[in-house]
């Protein structure tokens, strides 16, 4: 059977993503004729023409086979590399990011997913969605869960996470015309949109008499009767209420997307959230 060299398919790879031999050249930071003659190599290989002859980098129906299989094989050859080096290192830590919203709930489930990602120690910070997703791309986070009104298109997996209406035990909203009071996220995040969005259309004044980015301050202070605030059903925090009031519009639910470094690791967060949160897949 042929054997094939990984960087001979990640030259061809490059070729037709840069669609040129100089532009993946420098992508590869390598000179232009070794290149080529790794292009030519893969082409002696398969015993095939890569590209059409007629016109410049249209693949040949074998070409686009090399194409989307190398493609594949270049992203798992990485991530091995980066997992064992990950594994190896003295202070390996899975570095995992969380809303706000969210970690209080989870915090007791975390054994479950550092078992999950072989045991490694964990490195947890709580962000807002675009503070989140930034920070996964800056390759400072591993995995990443954030909530949003629409899924991440980078997303490897997605849940639907309903809103429902929480205050502090025995709370009821005052009644209309009285404007409802509301402990929000700044309004930037997906939770003060949801929130402020179903009031408005409901056509029920609201006034924010607490906002805060950290979701613990905006927990207690829902706890100690200051208002109202939108939560992920089933993961609120603990002493909290969810309040069935016919004044209160239905909340849109958001999507919690996840972001992971690695198949490895997606399948690892995967199965946590399925345990974990207890949400439906969206």
């Amino acid at each position: 059977m042929t054997s094939i060299p990984i960087d001979v398919v990640r030259a061809f790879v490059a070729v037709v993503e840069a669609r040129g031999f100089t532009r993946a050249a420098e992508d590869l930071g390598r000179s232009q004729p070794t290149v080529s003659l790794q292009v030519k190599r893969l082409e002696e290989l398969i015993e095939a023409p890569l590209f059409e002859k007629a016109t410049r980098f249209e693949l040949t129906a074998v070409g686009s086979v090399c194409f989307d299989h190398g493609r594949r094989l270049v992203r798992l050859h990485d991530e091995m590399l980066e997992e064992v080096a990950r594994r190896k290192a003295p202070d390996s830590r899975l570095r995992l990011g969380l809303p706000g919203e969210l970690a209080e709930r989870l915090a007791g489930r975390l054994e479950a997913l550092a078992a999950e990602a072989g045991g490694a120690a964990l490195e947890v910070v709580t962000g807002d969605a675009d503070g989140l997703a930034l920070a996964f791309r800056e390759n400072r986070l591993d995995l990443a869960f954030f909530l949003a009104a629409e899924a991440d298109g980078d997303a490897v997996a997605r849940w639907r996470a309903p809103l429902g209406w929480f205050a502090g035990p025995g709370y009821r909203a005052p009644r209309p015309p009285g404007p409802v009071p509301l402990v929000l996220p700044p309004r930037e995040a997906a939770l003060h949109a949801a929130a402020t969005g179903a009031l408005a259309e409901a056509g029920r004044p609201f006034a924010v008499v607490c906002a805060s980015p950290d979701a613990a301050v905006r927990a207690a202070a829902v706890a100690s009767g200051l208002g109202f605030a939108p939560m992920t059903i089933g993961l609120a925090p603990a002493g909290l209420e969810r309040v069935a009031d016919p004044g209160l519009p239905p909340l849109p639910p958001l999507v919690l997307s996840l972001l992971a470094r690695t198949d490895a690791l997606a399948a690892a967060g995967r199965r946590w959230a399925d345990e974990a949160m207890a949400l439906q897949s969206a």
